[in-house]
């Protein structure tokens, strides 16, 4: 099974992705962004495209601070095509620094949004939210 097929699986266990009503998945940055070669999956708007794989390592940096609970990829669509990436327009991360913080640390990944919270319903597979901690949503138009 191919890391593509592993990771909708994941996506379509938590969700149906199709319902509106529901929240979307999220999924680890190992799961969206290892074996992702697709430029349309994250960021597909952006000007200059820093790539997948600095995408992948900004983000996991981010991760790897002390401040940091963790970082999720936002799952918005599974596309058709076999070689299309399932697509992301949000990140979230989960931390107790401010948003000027957060703002700093993407800012090489130019989000079009950074805001505090979750934009709908909590994600069903999201972690529960140590004390100190708040959710940013960084998104990408």
């Amino acid at each position: 099974m191919s890391r593509r097929d592993v990771l909708i699986e994941r996506i379509l266990a938590q969700s149906d992705i199709s319902d509106p009503d529901r929240p979307a998945p999220v999924v680890s940055l190992e799961n969206f962004f290892e074996g992702n070669e697709d430029l349309g999956s994250i960021g597909c708007k952006l000007a200059d495209h820093p790539g997948i794989a600095r995408f992948f390592e900004v983000l996991c940096g981010i991760r790897a601070r002390a401040d940091v609970q963790d970082v999720l990829v936002e799952i918005y669509e599974i596309m058709e095509g076999e070689d299309e990436w399932p697509f992301s327009e949000r990140v979230y991360v989960i931390t107790s620094a401010t948003t000027d913080d957060v703002m700093r640390w993407v800012a090489e990944l130019a989000p079009s949004e950074v805001e505090e919270g979750w934009p709908g319903a909590i994600p069903d597979s999201a972690p529960e939210i140590q004390t100190g901690m708040k959710a940013y949503a960084l998104w990408w138009d």
